[in-house]
């Protein structure tokens, strides 16, 4: 279990500049991120990602949290040389929450592997103003549509020979005027699923200016969606494990979006 809201409520801490400039300038990189670190082995990382920090390297060439925790499990560990991390599942530049990262190749893959095979569980909580149609507390929400990527955006294509078909559920948890707070699970999809999904039935998410969502006043490098928890086999061991977010972290979810 991890408390978000020690992330959240961190103005400045984590700001993706702050941290490239530390390992910039060859600071004290452990202390810096070692809040965002929900667990480690020897196999794998499990992380908390920021609002505003890559998942994979782009062209921007800002730092991704590849980058970020190598240099973190460099200084750490004190190793010579290289250090492998990788992330093997990704977050949207302004989503945050848990993410997986491999410390060994044979990791990598294996995790990779429960991920193709449906296996790896990831489960999200998002904040819209506006309510999905046809939903309550009693019953989840199916969402489907036939999805093209054009100009870096997931728009309808219905009946297009190279959409993809998504495919998510969402089910309600906590109702306030303008704040609808859903948890999501994807079933299928690929670019920006949830956002875009949730956009084409008339409930963009809050922050998400690209699918027309309701702008933030102030933290506008972030969207109202957080991967809450994750659930796959350990890649050695082979044994279940589950991470997830605190009960308080997601209970003060729409107070870090404003």
């Amino acid at each position: 279990m991890f408390d978000a809201s020690q992330v959240f409520g961190a103005e400045g801490s984590f700001a993706l500049s702050r941290i490239s400039k530390i390992i910039r300038e060859k600071g004290d990189i452990v202390p810096a991120v070692a809040p965002l670190i929900v667990h480690e082995d020897n196999h794998q990382l499990i992380i908390f990602k920021p609002p505003g920090w890559l998942s994979q390297s782009d062209q921007t060439q800002d730092l991704s949290v590849n980058e970020i925790f190598a240099a973190f499990l460099k200084q750490k560990y004190a190793k010579p040389g290289n250090v492998f991390c990788a992330a093997v599942q990704r977050l949207d530049r302004p989503a945050s929450g848990l993410m997986v990262l491999a410390r060994t190749s044979k990791s990598a893959a294996r995790i990779s592997d429960e991920i193709r095979n449906h296996r790896f569980e990831k489960r999200y909580h998002v904040i819209t103003e506006k309510p999905l149609p046809g939903g309550d507390n009693r019953r989840k929400i199916v969402l489907i549509g036939d999805m093209k990527k054009i100009n870096r955006i997931a728009r309808v294509a219905t009946g297009a020979a190279d959409s993809v078909q998504y495919t998510l559920t969402a089910r309600i948890i906590r109702e306030q005027p303008s704040r609808y707070q859903y948890e999501v699970e994807i079933e299928t999809g690929k670019f920006h699923q949830i956002r875009a999904l949730f956009a084409a039935h008339g409930a963009p998410l809050l922050g998400d200016v690209k699918y027309a969502g309701a702008a933030l006043k102030t933290h506008r490098d972030r969207i109202a969606l957080v991967a809450s928890k994750l659930s796959f086999a350990h890649p050695t061991l082979r044994t279940p494990q589950v991470f997830y977010l605190s009960e308080k972290s997601l209970k003060n979810l729409d107070a870090y979006f404003i």
